[in-house]
């Protein structure tokens, strides 16, 4: 048994549970497991996808500056 499945059969098991220990919907139970799996995998692609986009546009500021000793640092004095 690989991980995925192992986890799936933990979300299986957990909805079984929650739901007081119903008799006869495995099925239902496994199915529901997977679909959880399947959306938590895409919302990681997407936040992975969104932080590649991220760091790629940082990057990119960063080489439009020049390089780090043209970098001044942020002012230290207040406004108080």
């Amino acid at each position: 048994m690989n991980d995925r499945e192992q986890r799936q059969r933990e979300r299986a098991y957990g909805i079984w549970e929650s739901e007081g220990r119903p008799e006869g919907r495995h099925e239902d139970h496994w199915k529901r497991a997977q679909d959880q799996h399947e959306l938590t995998e895409q919302e990681s692609d997407d936040v992975t996808k969104a932080n590649q986009q991220a760091d790629d546009a940082f990057a990119h500021e960063i080489g439009s500056v020049g390089s780090a000793a043209d970098m001044r640092p942020p002012s230290t004095s207040s406004s108080d």
